[in-house]
Order: C-alpha cells, then sequence, then structure tokens
C-alpha cells in the first residue's frame, strides 16, 4: 500500500518505543473553504496516545482506520527490526497496562510502570506470557532465572535497523543508560540462552555464595524474598 511519504516519515520517527498503533475515531476537517468538509482518518499511538490523520481520500478504497493502524504498526515493527511489539490495555486476568519489544538476539525493552502493583517490568512480562498476550520465542521464558536485566533510556525518533546484539543495541543511538527529557525508562532483559551468556551466567551462579531471604543480591542488587508469578511463586532475586 502506498502512503504520503511525509506521513510515513512522521510515524517512523515517532520516538515511543514499540511502535504500535490503535485506530481512532474519525473527524471531518475543512481543506478547503469552496468544498465540502472532507473525512480523515486517525490512529493513534499506544504508548502516549498521540494521533496523526490523513485525509481518507489518500487512502486506498475500502481502507478505514482498522486497516491503517495494523498496516502502521508493521511497517515500524519492522523497520525498528523487532520480532515483537505489544502495547496497550489488556483485559486478561486482572487487566493491566504493557509495553515491550522483543529482538531476535534475546533481548527485551519492557515497560510496565502503569501497572507498577502487578511487579517488576520482568515479572509483567512474564505475566503476559502466561495470559497470552505475548507467546514466548522459548519455553524457558517463563522462568526469570534465566534473564539478565537493567535500566536504560530509549528513544526512537532516530531510525533503527534492529540489532544483533545487547552490545549493538547499548550502542545504538536510540539507547543510553542516562535519563534525559524525551528519552522513555524501560528494563532491557537479557535471556541468557539465546544471547550465548547463558554458560557465563550458569557459572557465575555456580560460584556466588548461598543466599537466603532478606540477602541483597550482588549482580542484580535486588533483595532475595518470595515472588509471585501468576500460578506459582519462587524466592529467589531477579537474576
Amino acid at each position: 500500500m502506498t502512503l504520503p511519504a511525509s506521513f510515513v516519515q512522521h510515524i517512523e520517527q515517532h520516538p515511543c518505543f514499540t511502535g504500535c498503533f490503535n485506530s481512532a475515531s474519525g473527524a471531518q476537517v475543512c481543506l478547503d473553504p469552496n468544498r465540502p468538509l472532507a473525512p480523515l482518518v486517525i490512529v493513534s499511538c499506544q504508548d502516549c496516545y498521540a494521533h496523526f490523520a490523513l485525509p481518507a481520500s489518500l487512502l486506498p478504497a475500502n481502507f478505514n482506520a482498522n486497516n491503517l493502524a495494523p498496516h502502521l504498526t508493521q511497517h515500524v515493527q519492522t523497520k525498528r527490526g523487532f520480532a515483537l511489539s505489544v502495547s496497550g490495555y489488556f483485559t486478561k486476568g486482572s487487566g493491566f497496562w504493557f509495553s515491550a519489544v522483543y529482538y531476535a538476539c534475546g533481548v527485551f525493552l519492557i515497560n510496565g510502570e502503569r501497572s507498577r502493583a502487578l511487579g517488576t517490568d520482568l515479572e509483567q512480562l512474564i505475566n503476559s506470557f502466561r495470559q497470552g498476550i505475548l507467546a514466548p520465542p522459548d519455553p524457558r521464558m517463563l522462568d526469570p532465572r534465566h534473564f539478565a536485566i537493567e535500566t536504560v533510556h530509549v528513544n526512537f525518533a532516530t531510525a533503527s535497523s534492529g540489532a544483533r546484539s545487547k552490545q549493538a543495541l547499548l550502542s545504538s543511538p536510540q539507547v543510553r543508560l542516562q535519563a534525559a527529557t524525551g528519552w522513555k525508562k524501560v528494563t532491557l532483559a537479557e535471556f541468557l540462552p539465546l544471547s550465548g551468556n547463558g554458560a557465563s551466567a550458569a557459572a557465575s551462579a555456580a560460584a556466588r555464595p548461598t543466599l537466603k531471604v532478606g540477602d541483597i543480591c550482588p549482580v542484580c542488587r535486588a533483595e532475595v524474598r518470595v515472588r509471585q508469578l501468576l500460578q506459582s511463586t519462587y524466592v529467589g532475586c531477579l537474576c
């Protein structure tokens, strides 16, 4: 489908990290005082709810916001090199807000700040797997012990072609370690068995002293405690 280049450019350079869009209510706008009002087709960003519109006359016949939103989402997903992307409010379970993207190299970027009562970003990712919001690319992703996490800040206003590794992503212009105006705080979760760091992580874990409830993990700095999953619990930190 051919869309106006200027419209596509604005969509590609929207800084929100998931690039997910949803349909929104249309509008009638005066584009020419000598002609009838023209219908607009409108979509909204699932991260920040910014609205983007273009005249319906610029779309192919029988194309509307319901068609346009998933088309733009897929376009941005491909442009940025995401294997998966999701954002919005999901009614499954008790209902929760959740946003995440996944790179095929084994790296997730996650933001669950609007549903913090349900747990950390990593816990919400695992919850999204169990609720069927996302299909885990590897069944071992249901175990939080297979992840290493860190906080980063992202802004996708600059086009990206994806990342082949965690280090490549950290070195990209879309990611920085320090907070800045216009940059979104997210959790980077590295799936160790796929990223190639699983063996070294296992060796490191074997060398660590045994931790008990109440201890602070020297690696992830999280407290060792009973942690709730959707249908079970585990005792541990966030490594």
